[in-house]
């Protein structure tokens, strides 16, 4: 899959966490988004990092690093993920930065099932409903952030997995805690 793009959306404000750059929280002393690179790198491909004007640390550690960059105008996940789209070649798959669980496998489970589709757009779902209580959420079932951008329409479905803790997304301190606890 060596036509495939990889951009790691890592442009957030991270309301909930009152601010903090996601991408360089640690998890058991690591960034969370090298866990992301870990993961993405498995898959070969074109890889990016899309900051915004919300995390200059994380832009300054892609740089320090060599990492490829598209600086991301940084209005929400959605037009952030548009703008990435009118810059870069496609097929694009968007990762978001705060997934350390994910695995290559998970993401060629979806990819496969993606290119299924006729759609140009395919989201993943996660469906939470076998999460530990503590970290389901309203909806059970909803996006982490993971997408396939394959055509040039913006026709869309989704593919729904159950995974955890692949599928486990840090949006809040609580979640990132009990990450740590699963890594123990």
């Amino acid at each position: 899959m060596s036509s495939l793009r990889i951009v790691v959306m890592a442009g957030g404000r991270a309301t909930r966490m009152n601010g903090v750059e996601k991408a360089l929280l640690r998890l058991r002393g690591k960034p969370l988004i090298e866990y992301v690179l870990d993961a993405a790198g498995e898959l070969g491909g074109e890889l990016y990092i899309a900051p915004s004007k919300h995390t200059p640390l994380t832009k300054r550690w892609c740089i320090e690093r060599g990492v490829r960059i598209i600086e991301t105008i940084g209005e929400g996940y959605s037009r952030d993920l548009r703008y990435v789209a009118s810059r870069v070649d496609r097929p694009i798959l968007f990762l978001p930065v705060d997934t350390p669980f994910l695995t290559a496998e998970l993401l060629n489970k979806f990819l496969t099932e993606a290119w299924r589709r006729r759609e140009s757009l395919i989201t993943l779902i996660a469906d939470r409903s076998n999460f530990p209580r503590e970290l389901r959420r309203n909806p059970l079932k909803s996006p982490i952030g993971v997408s396939l951008l394959k055509g040039e329409d913006w026709s869309w479905s989704d593919v729904v997995m159950d995974r955890f803790p692949e599928l486990l997304d840090i949006d809040t301190w609580p979640e990132l805690r009990f990450s740590e606890a699963l890594l123990k």
